[in-house]
């Protein structure tokens, strides 16, 4: 008897983790994961920031950069999501000991701009161009 529950507990868990590791697909049939292609430690940024992290994320249709800078009051997480040198969308999520909110940047702000090139400008040219 402790022989069958051993077997079938360990079919089980192994049906489970199966199931659990498989892909998930898009409509198109496409994988729909999302991995880092590269990422930064501590980049010279304005507001100064301490302990801060830019990953280069690469999504089935697009590219993100999540960076994320720690404050003395808090931390903000910025995403700029793109495609080629599309910007497609951008805000920050702030996290402060007042008060959380989440702003929707200006894509047309020219400074808002510039702050994507500057940020873009830290990742290497052959994995930006794994997000054309």
């Amino acid at each position: 008897m402790k022989l069958q529950t051993l077997i079938i507990s360990a079919v089980t868990a192994l049906t489970l983790s199966a199931c659990a590791t498989t892909p998930k697909t898009l409509p198109s049939g496409e994988p729909a994961t999302a991995f880092v292609i590269e990422q930064h430690k501590n980049l010279d940024v304005e507001p100064v920031t301490k302990h801060n992290l830019a990953r280069l994320i690469k999504q089935s249709n697009n590219c993100v950069i999540d960076f994320t800078g720690n404050f003395d009051s808090g931390k903000a997480t910025e995403y700029w999501i793109f495609k080629g040198d599309q910007l497609i969308s951008a805000y920050t999520n702030l996290d402060t000991q007042a008060d959380d909110q989440q702003v929707i940047f200006d894509l047309n702000d020219p400074e808002k701009q510039e702050n994507f090139k500057s940020l873009k400008s830290n990742f290497s040219k052959k994995n930006l161009a794994k997000c054309d």
